[in-house]
């Protein structure tokens, strides 16, 4: 995708496919069908934001890593996914594979789900709510009533997605700023 981390500003949807020589025939003979180009303007926006991407991936993928380290202890905070984290099952495949930065999307559990998680998400100041990552500023996504609410409560719990669960895709704003914002708004949901 793009939309996400390349173009970086959430204002484009394209893609890039990548397939082995094998497949290459069958892939044009599908875009011959389906169409393969973006428009003028998304191709310009993505080309826009490639030019800032390092600069905003590296600052994004820093502050990630710091928020899950502070978010482990907020008392609000059941437990933090997170592969920078040396309790993440692939923790040591993530180091070796990822050695700038382990992503920029942190996932968390609220302590007192659905109800706390809406109060939390009400509480924002700087965190935006929202439905998608990889922007300049920073969303957090309720995937229960997003990316996966089109599962059912089981297939949602067999895939680790509970009530409490919520994902931070972290911008560019100063770490600082989005813990005071995270901070405040997990206290008050907790209260």
């Amino acid at each position: 995708s793009t939309t996400k981390y390349l173009n970086g500003h959430g204002d484009v949807m394209g893609g890039v496919v990548v397939t082995r020589q094998d497949r290459l025939k069958e892939m044009e003979a599908q875009q011959k069908l389906t169409g393969g180009i973006m428009s003028p303007m998304d191709a310009w926006l993505t080309q826009r934001g490639l030019k800032t991407f390092a600069l905003r991936f590296v600052r994004q993928l820093a502050s990630a890593e710091e928020l899950a380290r502070r978010l482990q202890d907020h008392p609000q905070v059941e437990r933090v996914y997170h592969p920078s984290l040396s309790n993440h099952p692939d923790y040591a495949r993530a180091v070796e594979l990822l050695p700038l930065g382990q992503g920029a999307v942190v996932s968390f559990i609220v302590r007192g789900g659905r109800q706390q998680v809406f109060r939390l998400m009400e509480a924002l100041r700087l965190v935006v709510p929202g439905t998608t990552v990889g922007d300049v500023y920073s969303l957090m996504l309720y995937p229960v009533m997003a990316s996966h609410r089109s599962l059912s409560p089981e297939e949602r719990a067999a895939s680790g997605i509970t009530e409490g669960l919520v994902r931070l895709s972290v911008g560019i704003e100063q770490v600082e700023d989005i813990w005071q914002d995270l901070d405040q708004a997990l206290s008050r949901s907790g209260s």
